[in-house]
């Protein structure tokens, strides 16, 4: 009798946030990398902070962490990015160590405000990120969703 295959283990994995108490922060300076970013001579920083709390996967459940959400123009206009940028790869990142759970994402400039003003008006409740394992607790996030009170994070993750 053959023995039954182990399955293989898997190569991507999903994050399910609940979000709360966002903040937003700018900043305006000249760009003295004038070699990174040609196209723009000045900096103009914009982030959405958030908490979040974690329910998927069950062994970071329960974890609370911090959330940044960073507008990237490139993402509006892809002639910005470069044949091998990173930033066609993946889109941001969960880190989860022992002392820190962190999750980075860069999106559309647009989307950043419209997001933390719906985190702060109570319209967006949850987060969901999904992307390939990667080991020492970073995980590179190739997919971010965003959902209001209609999505219930505890029944989609069973």
């Amino acid at each position: 009798m053959a023995r039954a295959k182990k399955p293989p283990p898997p190569t991507h994995e999903e994050f399910v946030f609940h979000v709360r108490a966002p903040s937003l922060s700018y900043s305006f300076s000249i760009e003295h990398n004038r070699q990174r970013r040609e196209w723009r001579p000045f900096d103009e920083h914009q982030t959405v902070n958030f908490i979040t709390e974690c329910i998927w996967p069950d062994r970071f459940k329960g974890r609370e962490g911090k959330a940044t959400l960073y507008p990237e123009p490139a993402f509006i206009d892809h002639k910005l990015l470069d044949d091998d940028d990173v930033r066609r790869k993946w889109i941001g990142y969960v880190r989860a160590t022992k002392g820190e759970f962190e999750t980075t994402l860069w999106l559309p400039p647009p989307v950043c405000w419209r997001l933390g003003e719906a985190m702060a008006s109570g319209l967006i409740r949850s987060m969901l990120t999904n992307g390939p394992i990667e080991p020492r607790g970073m995980h590179r996030a190739t997919s971010a969703s965003f959902y209001g009170q209609e999505f219930d994070p505890v029944a989609y993750v069973g």
